[in-house]
This record gives structure tokens, C-alpha cells and sequence, in this order.
């Protein structure tokens, strides 16, 4: 309500004149941001007016910006720009210029378009978040399309899984590290030569050495996993073969990466909505060519709150979808196949969201919240436990030994604040905490094949998320350099930098693609905790075996009144149900 009230966000994203007036707004009829020249120098010819008029311009007045309801196309007209000798406003004959992205007028001439670009350039979060606000704003049809592109990317890497898991497993370890790896390389390369648009004074260099850099640090990273995971390798191929293997007979699983999609997309939509309204509450102040937000210590504490709740609804939407998925996999698991075959109740997905909704979203609210707060020190201490189990690296099992000392402390406090409490809270209903503890204490008689799962699902969820959002960006940006709908100046949905909408289609991507992982992550680990359920019920109550017992021992008297030795029927036979398949059992081998 505060924020509503107070706040405006095209405070954000709309240009401010040298007076503080945002353009388009207490300017409605001037959206346009223009930067006045300096007279004296150099002459330099208009392109619009077919090199009519020529003007001197050396430099341009990037501390008194102006507004104008137009980007003048020559120096045919003039605009009422800052004097410095007077310190007031006076006549100056403007220069070819050329609109973007509805808010700025750049020059035409290559050096002085260097400059602003370097002047915007000089402040990352005021020229970065401008600039994914307008390409957001104007180029939604690309972002789009990535969206549908991520979708289509995600539901074939899954159906393929089912018929061929080994080949797509390596096929994407080798694409995550071709696919960064020359990306990387290339953009490097374009550094040296302008940028990937080709024009020396965009701006587009520098952002394409730093994601060059990134893209190949990135691809290093992904060649030391498939080299020092050979093992989880194997072991993601047979997790990923069980884990198709329920998805694809409770098909409604399928649609749950559409449902928690939609979910999510609502609520961030919303929540980022609330949050741009939330930082324009800040009072604008601009310093030269940027602007700062200055906040009330009330506000600071609003802005904070308000990203811890973001965080808590984004992994409460997490746990109800694994909830879901645990539930419908626990209940495939313990129905009794034959031959192989499974009959499962139609329609699992609603079962699953009506007992989540219903008995257990206190339980999944509490345990989203405490999850979203330790994770990064969940994460840490996990990789520092457990490298040595999942990799065959020598040097990984000394750090996993030198820290073992922080087991015990790991295993009293962190170890059972995961998504498997969810996945025991669907098998045994019990609350947050205590299935988060039966599920470590599991787990932990079960160490080496947990361990090894772990790393096949990380690997199969990095694999799959990684392969979709690398490849979505990609695609994207080889669109937007090649139609000339977006590179196009004078385009309605032309997009300044390629690379800021690259990374916004990855992005977009990325969250596509976690979705539609979520749901195989949350199958495998279903099936291996189901399976060590079953396993420790074997051991803990083995089947009965019936034996003869021995014969009597008869005397000639007895065996001539009372006939022979008296023979014991065996009772029927008492049998198990079989729940595990051949596919889920390869898990614990």
C-alpha cells in the first residue's frame, strides 16, 4: 500500500533532464532524452538531410541533459539548451540524431555516439537496468518467442530421456562445454573488433568481453566435471532411466512443469510488479548523467522484507511442486507391478495438490522459509562433505576428510532441512521437522548411494537447465543480429544491445528449463528414498520361510496299529508385493 501509494516506476526507466523533470512524465509531451552540443571545432556533416548542413561540434553537454518531444534528424532546428557563461538557457543548433528504444536521442556520428555510450556506460546499474527495461518493453516479442522456444527445448530433452539417457547425458556434458567454450571465445573475439553489432562506438564491447570471459570460465568448470565425474555420469543415466520410467506412466506428472510455470510466472509478475513500485518510493536525485535513489531507513526496511518474501513465495511454489511430484512417485512406487507393469490411479497431480493444500501447507510454508535462509550454507558444507563420494578425484576426498570434522554438526542441524523432508512428508505425512529428521536418518544408513544419486541428479538438473538456457540465449541473439526488425534503428521493436536481450532470453530460459527439471530431480529422489524404504522393510521383517519338520521316530508296534509316520502339509505360500522394478533397483547397485 505504501508503495502504491508513493511510489512511480517510471521514475526507473524514464530519461531526467538537468532540472530533475523526467521525460514523459512531469514532461509528458517530451519523452525524449537529448544531450546538447558544445560549440567550436570540428565540422561535422547531417546524414538526414542529405549533407545540407554542416555545424562545429566537439563534444556534448552531458551534465544538462534536456527533454524534447522528438529526436531532431538535422541541424535544420534548435533546441533551448544550458549556457554555462549565464548559467540560463539559450538557442543551440541541434545535430543528426536518432531515436531509441523511445527514450534517448543518440547521435548519428560514430565518436560522439562512443561517448555517450561510454558516459552510460560509466554507471553499470543505471545504464544495465534502463536498458532491460526498455528491451523488455520493446523487444517483448523476442522474449516471447524464447519463452516458447525454452518450452519446446525442455519437453523434447525430457521425452528423449526415456528411449536414450546415456546418449542425450553426454551429448549435453559435451554441449555445456562446446557451447559456453565457443560462445566465450567468440565474443572475445568480437571485443577487439567493436563489439558483436559491429559498430566501434556502441558501448557493446566491453559487455561482450565480460560475458566471453564468463562463457569460458563456464565451459572450464564443465570440463573438470566430466572429467572428475565419470562415475555420477553412469549413475545419472540409470537415475534418469528410472525416473522416466515412473514419469511416463503417471502422465500427469507432464503437466506439472506447466502448472508450477504458470504459478510462478503469476507470481513474480506480481511481486515484480510491487517491487518497481517499491524502489521508486526513493526520492531521485541525479548526479551528472545517472540517477540515485535515496531511502527513508522505514523504506530500506520494506525493500528488505519484500525480497525475503519474494524468495519464500519462489521456494514455497518449489516445495508445493516437489510435494506433488514425491506424491505421485511414492504412490507409483508401492503399487504392485506385474511383468513390470504398473496401474496407477488417474490424475495423481490432484490427489498430490489436494493433501499439499489441504494437510501440509503450514508444513511446506515453514520448511520453504527455513530452506530459502540456509541454502548457500547447505550448498557449501554439501560440496566440502560429499566430493570425495560423488567424484573420482583424489584431491576431492582429501578436503571431504579434512572437513569431516563438521559432520556431526551438519548432521544435527542442516542435514534434514531439504527437499527430502517433502518427499518423506508425502510417504509418512508427518510434519516438516520430524520427516526432515526420519529422511537424514535414512539417508544416512544409506550413504553411498544417496551420494552417488545426488551427483547424478545434480548433474542430470545442471545438464538439462544449463543445455536449454545456453542454447535459448543463443538462438535469440543470432535472431536479433540477423532480422532487421531489431537491429534496425528506425525498427518499432528495434533493441539497442544484443547481448542485454541475450541474457533476458536466457533467463527466461533458465527459469523454463528449471521447471521442467524440478520434476525428474524430484522423481529420482522419490524412487531411492521409496527404494530404501522398501529395502529396510525386507530386512526388518523377512518373508517367513516354512520348513518340514522332522519325522518321528516309530517303533514296529506303533506303525502296525497307527499306520505310517504322519506327513505335514505345507501352508500356502506367503509372498511379498513387488514394488521395486528392475530399472528403479539399478539405484542401490
Amino acid at each position: 500500500m505504501y508503495a502504491f501509494q508513493k511510489g512511480d516506476p517510471r521514475k526507473v526507466y524514464h530519461g531526467m533532464d538537468w532540472q530533475g523533470n523526467l521525460c514523459g512524465i512531469d514532461l509528458p509531451q517530451k519523452p525524449y532524452v537529448y544531450w546538447c552540443k558544445k560549440s567550436g571545432g570540428t565540422t561535422v556533416v547531417s546524414k538526414a538531410a542529405g549533407g545540407s548542413f554542416s555545424t562545429p561540434l566537439t563534444g556534448l553537454d552531458f551534465h544538462h541533459p534536456i527533454c524534447v518531444s522528438s529526436c531532431p534528424y538535422s541541424t535544420a532546428t534548435q533546441s533551448m539548451c544550458y549556457d554555462d557563461i549565464t548559467g540560463s538557457q539559450k538557442l543551440t543548433t541541434d545535430y543528426a540524431t536518432h531515436p531509441v528504444a523511445h527514450r534517448y536521442c543518440l547521435p548519428q556520428d560514430v565518436e560522439m555516439l562512443k561517448k555517450v555510450n561510454d558516459k552510460l556506460g560509466g554507471h553499470p546499474i543505471s545504464k544495465y537496468l534502463a536498458m532491460a527495461i526498455s528491451t523488455v518493453r520493446t523487444g517483448w516479442p523476442v522474449l516471447l518467442g524464447s519463452f516458447c522456444l525454452a518450452f519446446a527445448l525442455s519437453m523434447s530433452y525430457l521425452l528423449v530421456i526415456e528411449c536414450c539417457a546415456g546418449i542425450v547425458i553426454w551429448c549435453a556434458l559435451v554441449a555445456m562445454v562446446v557451447i559456453p567454450g565457443v560462445s566465450g571465445g567468440y565474443l572475445i573475439y568480437a571485443f577487439n573488433n567493436g563489439g558483436t553489432d559491429g559498430l566501434p562506438g556502441s558501448g557493446d564491447a566491453q559487455t561482450d568481453l565480460h560475458i566471453g570471459i564468463f562463457c569460458c570460465v563456464l565451459s572450464a568448470f564443465f570440463l573438470l566435471v566430466c572429467c572428475c565425474m565419470a562415475r555420477a555420469v553412469n549413475k545419472a543415466i540409470a537415475v534418469c532411466e528410472a525416473a522416466a520410467a515412473c514419469l511416463f506412466n503417471t502422465r500427469s506428472l507432464l503437466l506439472e512443469p506447466i502448472i508450477n510455470l504458470t504459478a510462478r510466472v503469476g507470481i513474480w509478475c506480481i511481486m515484480l510488479v510491487g517491487f518497481a513500485y517499491l524502489v521508486s518510493v526513493g526520492e531521485v536525485q541525479k548526479s551528472k548523467m545517472y540517477r540515485t535513489f535515496t531511502y527513508s531507513s522505514e523504506e530500506w526496511v520494506f525493500i528488505v522484507f519484500y525480497i525475503v518474501m519474494m524468495l519464500w513465495l519462489n521456494d514455497f511454489c518449489t516445495a508445493m511442486s516437489q510435494y506433488v511430484i514425491a506424491n505421485a512417485s511414492a504412490r507409483w512406487y508401492f503399487t504392485e507391478h506385474s511383468g513390470g507393469v504398473k496401474t496407477v490411479p488417474s490424475c495423481l497431480l490432484c490427489s498430490g495438490y489436494f493433501t499439499g493444500w489441504i494437510f501440509h501447507s503450514g508444513s511446506l510454508a515453514l520448511g520453504s522459509l527455513i530452506i530459502a535462509l540456509t541454502r548457500p550454507l547447505r550448498i557449501v558444507i554439501m560440496v566440502l562433505l560429499y566430493a570425495g563420494e560423488v567424484t573420482d578425484n583424489g584431491a576431492c576426498a582429501c578436503v571431504s576428510s579434512a572437513c569431516a570434522c563438521c559432520m556431526s554438526c551438519f548432521e544435527s542441524m542442516l542435514q534434514h532441512i531439504c527437499k527430502n523432508a517433502y518427499i518423506d512428508m508425502a510417504i509418512t505425512s508427518k510434519s516438516f521437522c520430524a520427516a526432515g529428521s526420519n529422511a537424514a536418518a535414512l539417508i544416512k544408513r544409506q550413504t553411498a548411494a544417496v551420494a552417488a544419486n545426488a551427483g547424478a541428479t545434480w548433474l542430470f538438473t545442471i545438464a538439462g537447465t544449463a543445455l536449454v538456457s545456453v542454447s535459448g540465449g543463443l538462438i535469440t541473439h543470432i535472431v536479433v543480429l540477423n532480422v532487421d526488425q531489431f537491429n534496425t534503428p528506425s525498427g518499432k521493436y528495434y533493441i539497442q544491445d544484443p547481448m542485454v536481450c541475450a541474457v533476458l532470453a536466457g533467463i527466461v530460459c533458465f527459469i523454463v528449463a528449471l521447471c521442467f527439471m524440478i520434476v525428474f530431480d524430484a522423481v529420482a529422489d522419490t524412487l531411492l528414498i521409496c527404494l530404501a524404504y522398501d529395502t529396510e522393510e525386507q530386512k526388518q521383517n523377512p518373508v517367513p520361510v516354512w520348513t518340514a519338520p522332522p519325522k518321528p521316530q516309530q517303533s514296529a508296534f506303533t506303525t502296525a496299529f497307527k499306520g505310517g509316520p504322519r506327513e505335514f502339509r505345507a501352508p500356502d505360500a506367503v509372498t511379498r508385493p513387488q514394488f521395486s522394478t528392475e530399472r528403479v533397483q539399478k539405484l542401490f547397485q
